[in-house]
């Protein structure tokens, strides 16, 4: 038996830190993938390996009462840690039967969403964990013979977003798995108590063009999130007041975009960017980094509106207008200043099994 699973990394395009108090966000699926590839073991045991990330692969024994038994050294084990927590909330789940799977060998490839800059290897910023997730949770259900269905029903789609959190450390609001195991453009909404109330999948605007600007510079949505939860114990009323700043421009800019009305969103957009600043200096974290300030007063010269994409510090921005493409003279502008205009296009299909 040997298969291989594909699902896609994301762009938020609005509704950052909103969706987590319960606002509309859209997500856009994104052509890079996480892949992974399963084979049968030779071996009593299944091996993990992971190509120009780890130097080695690791192997894992699981013994009676799923019991995990890494071989490995300990900072080739720990480059693991995401299958270790996945594998163990899946059991939880009862998805799989940890002593009841037969052994195999992952290769679990997630280099789409990396780039080499001044000889160092930096994380994108479009989801991998995400997507690794989505990918590696949906072989090892086909693998144990309980498969996820193609398209993800509502009771599927909580599993995938309660296994990241649980790898996450309980952190996140499961809108880059929503992108990841759905595809296309994504409307999401969560309850009160966090768990999905809306994942629907939505067309964008004809006349909406949107440009990806990758900064250079990762940032850790987790760092973020961990320090507005911190900023809403000790500063509630002023973090509060921020978070309903950017409901209610979450609420105006998601409406606007599924009516199809562009100059509604792209104002949405600049009010969501004012948000952000407040909740910024709410929190006391550089939400909108000098890079991200920097971009939006140059893509501002071309008629353009920006916002970052995702916790924000760094990793992507977008760019968006009423026109299809960017002006030649903006992206060398961009790049001139050093960030580059990465093209991205709309993944329609979400996590699917490809080859053999």
């Amino acid at each position: 038996m040997r298969f291989e699973v594909a699902a896609p990394g994301k762009l938020i395009l609005l509704g950052e830190y909103a969706v987590l108090s319960g606002a509309p966000a859209v997500v856009m699926a994104v052509n890079r993938h996480a892949r992974v590839e399963l084979r049968r073991s030779r071996e009593n045991r299944w091996r993990f390996s992971s190509p120009g990330l780890v130097t080695e692969p690791v192997d894992l024994e699981i013994r009676a009462l799923g019991e995990l038994r890494w071989h490995g050294t300990d900072d080739v084990v720990c480059a693991f840690g995401l299958v270790d927590r996945l594998l163990r909330e899946l059991a939880t789940k009862k998805v799989i039967d940890l002593e009841g799977l037969p052994p195999g060998e992952a290769v679990l490839d997630t280099r789409q969403f990396h780039r080499t800059r001044g000889g160092r290897l930096c994380k994108l910023g479009l989801g991998s964990s995400a997507a690794l997730t989505v990918a590696l949770a949906s072989a090892l259900a086909d693998w144990a013979g309980a498969a996820g269905p193609k398209t993800p029903d509502a009771e599927w789609l909580q599993v995938l977003v309660d296994a990241h959190r649980a790898v996450q450390g309980g952190a996140g609001s499961g809108i880059d798995v929503a992108a990841s195991a759905i595809g296309g453009v994504v409307n999401y909404r969560l309850h009160d108590d966090g768990s999905i109330d809306d994942a629907v999948p939505m067309t964008l605007p004809e006349d909406l063009g949107l440009c990806c600007i990758w900064t250079g510079k990762s940032a850790s949505t987790g760092d973020f999130l961990a320090q507005l939860e911190a900023s809403r114990r000790n500063r509630p009323r002023a973090v509060e007041r921020a978070l309903g700043f950017l409901c209610e421009v979450s609420e105006r800019g998601v409406d606007a975009l599924a009516n199809h009305e562009c100059a509604g969103f792209l104002g949405a957009v600049d009010e969501f960017w004012d948000a952000l600043d407040a909740l910024g200096k709410s929190i006391e974290m550089p939400i909108l980094s000098e890079d991200h300030r920097r971009l939006r007063r140059l893509v501002g010269e071309f008629g353009m509106h920006y916002k970052p994409s995702g916790a924000g510090g760094g990793d992507f921005g977008i760019a968006f207008s009423s026109l299809k493409a960017p002006a030649d003279e903006m992206i060398r502008r961009v790049a001139a200043e050093g960030f580059e205009v990465v093209k991205l296009e709309t993944e329609l299909e979400g996590v699917r099994r490809v080859g053999f």
